[in-house]
């Protein structure tokens, strides 16, 4: 169960990230709160086997410690791909618009 509110917490970030972020025309509505509940999910489980280990029990899935870290990373990774996706497709935007605006002239 702390499963599934662990990626529900992670798309809802995810919505935060994509429109707090410029450049957010330049992606889909979707990928930005995917990446979120991916990223959430993918920590959350990591860090609960790794509460099974001796010397990390604050990692347990009942403690508090669990949920600071897996949101708090997934908000980093999230926020920072938003920025890094809406930065390299306006750039890719850019380069293509520049090409198909010189195609079809003749070389002097």
């Amino acid at each position: 169960m702390e499963l599934l509110f662990a990626g529900l917490a992670g798309i809802l970030i995810g919505i935060a990230a994509r429109y707090s972020t410029p450049n957010r025309q330049r992606s889909g509505a979707l990928l930005v709160p995917a990446v979120g509940g991916g990223t959430a999910l993918v920590l959350w489980e990591a860090f609960t086997w790794l509460g099974t280990a001796p010397g990390l029990e604050w990692l347990a899935y009942d403690a508090g410690w669990i949920w600071w870290l897996s949101l708090g990373l997934t908000a980093l990774v999230t926020f920072l791909a938003a920025l890094s996706l809406g930065r390299s497709r306006a750039q890719a935007d850019d380069d293509l618009f520049q090409r198909l605006r010189h195609m079809g002239r003749a070389s002097v």
